[in-house]
């Protein structure tokens, strides 16, 4: 994010005032256990072995804790249990087409995800809005840590970050 762009955010949270103080943080709802089991259901699932990648295709949910992710293709790589080979444990998930992640009434949009499972890292871009209650947030790339809940969405090129926060009534 641009030095600029810094200063415009702050200043926009400040000129919000109480109404900022009375809502979550940004990214804050995104916070959660990244070790927890992870449930993905498609219309249908290729693995390739050989390469230990698995294709979930076509209205695609993956959930972990409170965490869901929808999409329209969600690529899995993992790696092979030595101990069992029936077995691998996700490395990184990658989603495509109609991205949509939310984790109560914090939600994100955009065209396509990352998602390291051992950083807790997700990346995610192609006009993102970030939304929470009223208040939005978009431009074209976001980066999330799950484990402690902050994030940053940038513009791209002459792009902006365009943000709206909607105070609350009294």
């Amino acid at each position: 994010m641009f030095s600029s762009t810094r200063i415009a955010l702050v200043a926009a949270v400040l000129a919000v005032g109480t109404a900022a103080a009375q809502t979550e943080s940004p990214f804050g709802g995104f916070k959660h256990d990244s070790s927890a089991p992870i449930e993905i259901t498609s219309d249908s699932l290729e693995v390739q072995q050989a390469n230990n990648l698995a294709i979930f295709a076509g209205s695609v949910i993956a959930g972990q804790g409170t965490l869901r992710l929808t999409a329209d293709r969600v690529a899995v790589s993992y790696t092979q249990d030595k101990a069992d080979s029936e077995t691998g444990a996700i490395q990184n998930m990658r989603a495509d087409g109609n991205v949509f992640l939310s984790n109560g009434a914090e939600t994100a949009q955009g065209n396509w995800a990352e998602y390291d499972v051992a950083s807790g890292m997700v990346r995610m871009g192609g006009s993102v809005v970030l939304t929470q209650g009223g208040n939005a947030i978009s431009g074209e790339s976001l980066v999330i840590d799950l484990n402690v809940g902050t994030g940053k969405i940038e513009g791209q090129g002459s792009g902006r970050v365009k943000s709206v926060f909607t105070p609350s009534k009294n």
